[in-house]
Order: structure tokens, then sequence, then C-alpha cells
């Protein structure tokens, strides 16, 4: 199913048709109930769901004409992703200008230098002053994470006389920049630096740029002394 079909699926879905209705402003379940046609008890499950998953949150109430105020529920700033935007294929076209325009090498030296500049959000972290490499590695695996992907770290080569340390494989099922990497392979540099300065560590990129790409990285654990 592609990414449209997806969307196209959720918002005909009675969770989809919720935030809907909350992305044009708050509602209470009784109000929800009444536009969809459906029970507050059925509401209430649909709203915890979303609640759950991070799309919804209560805030404040509505006092009704009699009784008690109701909760009144609002879209939460991460159901921002649940719509389409125009990121994608501005990003897309970008790429495809910048690959047009500029030499390979230069391209290549961008690439990395987006990626060392989107490193510098997690750089204060304290995580990052961590003495030993495969720390640091292991908070790098969690800012991939953060960032979208599936990643596990796999710790797969014992030290060699060019890396004492041994040598770390971290791989990725889900890549954070799936949708652009078949086309544009050369995005994986971008996250080979974010992963070379968060971790100060030798990186290199061994990921599979398919249809479906998976993120490989081999990371030197480096013996500091």
């Amino acid at each position: 199913m592609t990414g449209n079909q997806a969307h196209r699926r959720f918002f005909r879905s009675t969770r989809g048709r919720i935030v809907a209705l909350l992305s044009r402003q708050g509602a209470t379940v009784e109000e929800l109930a009444r536009e969809l046609g459906l029970t507050d008890n059925a509401v209430r499950a649909h709203l915890a769901a979303l609640e759950r998953d991070g799309f919804v949150v209560q805030r404040g109430e509505r006092r009704a004409a009699q009784g008690k105020p109701a909760y009144l529920y609002e879209l939460a700033p991460a159901a921002d992703r649940l719509f389409p935007r125009a990121y994608l294929p501005t990003l897309d076209t970008l790429l495809e200008l910048l690959t047009e325009q500029l030499p390979a090498a230069e391209l290549e030296r961008l690439l990395r230098t987006i990626g060392h500049r989107l490193a510098q959000r997690w750089r204060a972290s304290e995580q990052s002053r961590s003495s030993e490499p495969l720390s640091r590695v292991r908070w790098a695996v969690a800012v991939l994470n953060e960032l979208g992907a599936l990643a596990e770290l796999e710790v797969a080569v014992e030290g060699r006389s060019d890396c004492p340390g041994g040598q770390a494989r971290l791989r990725a099922m889900s890549c954070p920049l799936a949708a652009l990497i078949p086309s544009h392979p050369r995005l994986c540099l971008l996250v080979e630096a974010l992963l070379a300065e968060l971790t100060a560590l030798p990186v290199r990129a061994c990921c599979c740029c398919g249809e479906r790409p998976q993120c490989c990285f081999e990371i030197d654990l480096i013996t500091e002394h």
C-alpha cells in the first residue's frame, strides 16, 4: 500500500474522521458522537486510542447549558504528520536540482555538511560526551530511532590491529529517508556524517538502497587513551 492509499484509508476510518473533525476545532465527546452518529462510549474508546498514540489531548472543559462541564479534545502537535505536506516532493525536487547542477564530489560534501549540522541538535547532550565509545554509539542509535528508524546495534567484530576496540554494526529495517533513498542513494552519506558527528568515531555506510531501503553502518570503536 502506498503512502497516499494509507492516508486515504486512515481518514475513511472512524479515528481518521475524528482527527479530521478535531482539525477544525476542539470538540467534546458528545459533539463528536452526534457528528459521527456513534455512541458516547464508542467515541471515548477511539479517543483513548488516539490519546495513547499521542495524536489527541484533553485541553480544558466546555461548559454546557445544562449539566456538568465536558472535557474538550484537541489535536496534539504530533497529529500534524497525519496530514499531507509538500515536504517530500519539495525535497525530492531540490535533490534532483542539486544532482544536476553540482559535481558529485561537491554534492557529497554538501550532504555530509548537512549531516554534521543536523547532529548539532543533540550534541549538547551529556551522553555525547561519554568517554566510552560504545556508549556514544548506543546514544546515536537512540537518536536515529528518534528520527524514525527502527535501528538495532550489533557488536559484531572483535578488535583488530587497526581498530583494537572492535567494530559495531548498526542496522535499521526502516530507513528514515526511505522515500528518497532509491532515487538519491547519496543521502546515506548524510546519515553517515550524522552518526560520525554524534559518536566522534569513524563510520562507513553499507546500506541497501533498493526499493525497500535498509540502513547499515559500520562504526570503529576506537579505544581512547
